[in-house]
């Protein structure tokens, strides 16, 4: 979510990759058509510089997010998949229960991986990131004579977006304190 990368790429990030504020996703590992796939620049927010500085750093494989202590890069497939939808699913109910409504009548809609990107691009859109920005973040080439020509990566655009949407995600899974409604009192008026 923080990134705006395909699940598998995001999946397969790997420490030489990681270099500085940037992650480099190699030419090889994005989609392209034809062999015209380039290499992929992430400016990594603030939000995913903590993300990845958690992450422990285990010398057996060169895999950031693994469940083979860093020798296969995690598969968000399957039983992974099934079981973050089962505890999705709980949170949901949990938080119709805390609200007093019908936890029972609670579903979670069919959703992929895939979904996360639209969220990404959706939200980029609604913080007035300019096309040409929020679509290289999804590492989406101009179609023709333009993606001939611009080969600007907007690396600096990209940065400011992503540290945009990383607060953006921020406020929705850590919103504001509701501040209780203070009762008003009215101050009569001093006689002079």
């Amino acid at each position: 979510m923080l990134t705006g990368l395909r699940i598998t790429e995001a999946a397969q990030i790997s420490w030489p990759e990681v270099q500085g504020n940037v992650i480099t996703i190699p030419a090889s590992r994005m989609k392209g058509r034809e062999g015209k796939a380039r290499e992929h620049l992430v400016p990594m927010s603030a939000a995913l510089r903590e993300v990845i500085a958690s992450v422990p750093r285990i010398k057996n494989g060169p895999y950031l997010f693994s469940m083979s202590a860093g020798k296969r890069p995690l598969a968000m497939t399957g039983p992974i998949k099934a079981d973050l939808d089962k505890r999705m699913l709980r949170t949901l109910k949990a938080l119709a229960r805390r609200r007093g409504e019908d936890h029972q009548a609670v579903d979670l809609p069919g959703w992929v991986n895939h979904d996360l990107r639209r969220v990404v691009r959706s939200g980029l859109s609604a913080l007035r990131i300019p096309h040409n920005v929020a679509e290289a973040i999804l590492a989406h080439r101009p179609p023709g004579i333009v993606g001939t020509y611009n080969l600007h990566e907007y690396e600096d655009e990209k940065a400011e977006a992503l540290e945009k949407w990383a607060q953006r995600l921020n406020s929705i899974v850590s919103p504001p304190a509701k501040v209780p409604d203070k009762k008003i009192v009215p101050l009569r008026k001093r006689r002079r």
